[in-house]
């Protein structure tokens, strides 16, 4: 690992692969961030962001065939960054005015995505 550093940012995951859920959590412990919460559901992601107490966010593309555009745009609207996770690879997945997001196609290398969300959070190097 390099000297990167996610102390202090509160990150939401949301995916509905527990899997790919608990390497992310894994993944962000490792850089000393903190996850606010692990959610596998569009309605939940609004309860966590309801809670307050996020940063940046992680979104899986697809929750078990639920599109996760709303809350991508819940958080364009409330000023939570995001980036979209993804196991396809096509951008045509998104509605244009969110293509121009961060996206990383899974499995994601680890440095690229704490850089992305280090950047997101005014914190980039």
């Amino acid at each position: 690992m390099t000297g990167l550093s996610l102390k202090g940012i509160r990150i939401l995951i949301v995916e509905d692969n527990y899997v790919v859920a608990d390497a992310l959590r894994y993944l962000i412990d490792g850089y000393e961030g903190s996850v606010a919460a692990i959610v596998p559901s569009v309605e939940r992601a609004f309860d966590a962001l309801a809670g307050g107490a996020v940063d940046v966010a992680v979104l899986d593309i697809n929750l078990h065939g639920t599109s996760v555009v709303p809350i991508a745009d819940h958080c364009r609207t409330h000023g939570v960054p995001f980036v979209f996770l993804t196991g396809y690879g096509d951008a045509e997945l998104l509605p244009e005015h969110l293509r121009e997001q961060p996206r990383f196609d899974k499995p994601v290398e680890a440095e690229r995505l704490v850089r992305a969300l280090l950047t997101l959070c005014g914190r980039g190097t």
